[in-house]
């Protein structure tokens, strides 16, 4: 019997005389998510400043999942938020990020949660890409919740900031049809090295998260599940 992942294997192969279809597309998706009326904090831009060489970042790098109970400045999560979602150059009707994406389509949203970062209050955050800021779209402390989501993982509760990305489906759908779903895990995966790699060169520590409750997830997103889910997570903090 033929099990759902090798069905969603054949089903969004390319041949050479069929590509998949989409099989349904909801609506055309804005360019950029944004919350009309959310509190919205700028984000300073980064300094530029010379770190450690991308090689010897690259050998460093670990999945840490013990963090000390410090705070990080927001200038350094600044970093850590254009590492994943900073635009790098506007060509060709395109706002080409720091990351790659399939068809420069972007389909996937980046949230944080906020534990210990200076100058945030606690809650849920979105980031506003074009304006390079983060919308407040749920205050108040939700660790124990995100960390109950996460199966239980006490990273997400000791970390001074989780991050959560979404997959807006029809963004990338309209033009893929159903192999949009394996371009969107791909970007998910650029993402995640991304913020392993810079929180390295900062002298922090990073675990990224596959293992959750999709929906639980999902609810203290404030998503729908079906037109934008929850794909991948990622603690970070100061190292214990």
């Amino acid at each position: 019997m033929e099990t759902v992942g090798e069905r969603f294997q054949r089903e969004t192969k390319y041949g050479r005389r069929a590509r998949p279809p989409a099989t349904r597309i909801l609506a055309r998706p804005e360019e950029f998510k944004s919350y009309p009326g959310a509190p919205r904090i700028l984000l300073p831009p980064p300094p530029g400043e010379e770190g450690p060489g991308v090689w010897r970042v690259m050998e460093a790098r670990r999945s840490i999942r013990d963090f000390a109970p410090e705070g990080i400045p927001l200038e350094t999560m600044a970093r850590l938020v254009w590492s994943v979602g900073g635009i790098r150059e506007k060509r060709w009707g395109f706002a080409f990020r720091i990351v790659p994406s399939a068809g420069a389509l972007y389909p996937v949203e980046t949230y944080l949660m906020i534990n210990r970062v200076e100058g945030l209050e606690k809650g849920i955050y979105h980031l506003h890409v074009p304006t390079f800021s983060l919308e407040l779209v749920r205050e108040g402390d939700l660790s124990r919740e995100l960390t109950r989501a996460a199966l239980g993982q006490e990273m997400v509760a000791e970390g001074a900031a989780t991050f959560l990305w979404t997959a807006v489906i029809d963004r990338c759908r309209i033009k893929y049809g159903e192999r949009a779903f394996r371009y969107i895990y791909l970007d998910a995966g650029h993402l995640g090295q991304n913020l392993y790699l810079a929180a390295t060169a900062l002298g922090l520590g990073c675990c990224t998260i596959g293992a959750f409750f999709d929906d639980e997830v999902n609810a203290v997103l404030g998503v729908d599940g079906l037109e934008e889910t929850v794909i991948y997570l990622g603690a970070v903090g100061v190292p214990a």
